[in-house]
């Protein structure tokens, strides 16, 4: 948590900006989380006037974190896998998921799922690692702060300087990409 709670990780100053452009305006909107870790994130988007967020977390000690998060909001979280929750008819205007579905096995399932229950025009935006990271272990050998990278033939988001704290930090993230989001609307 100390790692991910960072200003300049790549949690905060990459992915976090494009989710929030990308979902758009939820004011008075019913959110699902899945994967939603201590619902930091959904504590965010109530203060910033969603209408309710449902998290869905399979960890017992972020649920715990989860509800402290929430304590006098309006959220509930859900001690269940995003495989193992009983997921309602047409019930969210939007579905998220930040950095949790390249842990699912069977994510056909899972993006079934999340159609049934999205409303009509509902939003579903998610993110994962990008594949760069975890593709091949040959350079991870150079350690944590990698200096050579197998490359792919994609298009990628590029970090912006304001998002960091540092021009370091901000060099180092225009190396490699190290996220993929995804929007999709039903």
């Amino acid at each position: 948590m100390k790692r991910r709670g960072r200003k300049d990780s790549p949690n905060n100053a990459i992915e976090s900006p494009i989710i929030y452009d990308l979902i758009g305006n939820f004011q008075n909107k019913s959110i699902l989380d899945l994967g939603c870790g201590d619902a930091s994130f959904g504590k965010e988007l109530l203060k910033q006037g969603a209408q309710f967020y449902t998290g869905i977390e399979g960890s017992k000690q972020m649920v715990g974190s989860a509800n402290l998060n929430l304590a006098n909001e309006n959220g509930m979280i859900h001690h269940e896998t995003m495989e193992s929750y009983t997921y309602p008819t047409k019930k969210y205007d939007i579905v998220t998921s930040r950095f949790a579905i390249h842990y699912v096995s069977d994510v056909d399932l899972l993006f079934q799922n999340v159609h049934k229950t999205l409303k009509d025009h509902g939003k579903f935006v998610f993110s994962v690692q990008h594949p760069l990271t975890t593709s091949s272990f040959i350079s991870k050998q150079s350690g944590d702060k990698r200096g050579n990278w197998i490359v792919v033939d994609l298009r990628e988001g590029t970090p912006k300087r304001g998002h960091f704290t540092n021009d370091e930090e901000f060099s180092r993230r225009l190396r490699i990409p190290v996220v993929l989001v995804f929007y999709c609307t039903k």
